[in-house]
């Protein structure tokens, strides 16, 4: 065992292992995983093709969601299935149809219960809609959720 300041003297088996000229060691090395360009906003090590995004004015005007006619209409008439299609862009552990059955669970089923709560107001007793209002106010509860770590993924991929 080393005490301060001394070294160690190494046996003549250990000795004869390596052959180690005087100021070897003491050489810098590059490290790339110390070395790498990181995000400043998460630290992920970013890739060599990686460019910062341009700061640069908008290029399509209010109605430009009329351009990609076919992402409109499904996201207006069926948005579960357009946030599926995102959802699984990105992040391959989810597939399309979970994440549309999750949404539509937490959005349409939650637009279903409001409505259902607005219509019968005056059928059903307060308790009721009392308890449905809570059903209501944590399915959408639980939409925010997975909604911002769907954008969480996002925002680490891009590095946004």
């Amino acid at each position: 065992m080393a005490v301060d300041g001394t070294y160690v003297k190494l046996t003549e088996d250990q000795n004869s292992l390596q052959n180690v000229t005087p100021g070897e060691l003491n050489q810098a090395i590059d490290i790339e995983k110390l070395t790498a360009r990181r995000c400043e906003q998460c630290g992920q090590t970013l890739p060599a093709s990686y460019t910062p995004p341009a700061d640069e004015d908008w290029t399509t005007g209010i109605f430009g969601c009329f351009e990609d006619t076919d992402s409109g209409l499904t996201g207006l008439f069926c948005p579960c299935v357009l946030f599926g299609r995102n959802v699984a862009a990105f992040n391959d552990e989810i597939t399309p149809e979970r994440a549309c059955v999750g949404h539509a669970i937490c959005i349409e089923g939650g637009i279903a219960l409001a409505v259902t709560t607005a219509a019968c107001s005056g059928v059903i007793d307060p308790d009721t809609a009392c308890l449905l209002t809570e059903g209501l106010l944590f399915a959408w509860w639980v939409c925010a959720i997975y909604t911002g770590m769907g954008r969480q993924l996002l925002q680490r991929k891009y590095h946004l």
